[in-house]
């Protein structure tokens, strides 16, 4: 998704203190539109739809329903909807279960105001945003992944080829399409064909969905 216009930011945490810093920081973001906050995550889901908000900063410790739960509501409701989970702490299988039902986004709460737009805005740019310490958990599980996947003929899970295999662990990184060009020393329309083919082959729809499929698969075996 482009940012052509305004992000539409809806807030969701229980804490309105937390709700009111946050809208503060960004009131004067030229790029940032502010359009509603909820104090729980069913309200978020009845909000999300009236008020169609391109990102939703989405608390994971809320009373109520769960919020692995709320993101896959939101998800069927707005699928175009980007959600980011703020977090107290690092918790790798509800940051894997949170990706898994939809989000693109894992950030802890002590992120600096810098970090959160740009992570805001990444999200709009097809980018997959995690914290530092959990992305590495996760690029570690993709290489032991790769390693038990990597078969005689020379393919992995779901018929990859080891450049797409390369390609996609630069994706579970968060990286863009011109970086991992630069990484793999090919053309950013050549990533892009990969990108296309990897999809293709998995049945994802887009970056997070393949990742969290390779991922998902590791763990079940």
């Amino acid at each position: 998704m482009a940012i052509q216009q305004k992000i539409r930011l809806l807030i969701v945490d229980d804490t309105t203190l937390l709700r009111q810093g946050i809208k503060s920081l960004f009131e004067k973001c030229e790029n940032i539109e502010f359009v509603g906050e909820a104090s729980s995550a069913q309200e978020a889901t009845d909000l999300s739809e009236s008020l169609s908000p391109d990102v939703i900063l989405l608390d994971q410790d809320m009373p109520g329903l769960d919020s692995v739960e709320a993101i896959k509501l939101i998800k069927e409701r707005v699928p175009r909807a980007e959600i980011i989970v703020l977090a107290e702490w690092t918790d790798e299988e509800r940051a894997f279960r949170s990706l898994e039902a939809g989000a693109t986004g894992y950030v802890l709460k002590d992120i600096n105001s810098d970090n959160l737009l740009r992570a805001i805005e990444g999200v709009c740019n097809d980018r997959t945003l995690m914290h530092p310490r959990f992305a590495r958990q996760l690029v570690e599980r993709f290489r032991v992944l790769a390693r038990e996947k990597n078969g005689k003929d020379g393919f992995h899970l779901g018929g990859l080829t080891t450049r797409e295999l390369e390609i996609l662990l630069e994706m579970t990184k968060g990286a863009t399409d011109r970086e991992i060009a630069h990484k793999v020393y090919v053309s950013t329309t050549t990533v892009k064909s990969h990108i296309r083919s990897i999809f293709r082959k998995i049945g994802a729809k887009n970056r997070t969905q393949a990742v969290v499929y390779v991922l998902k698969n590791g763990l079940v075996h």
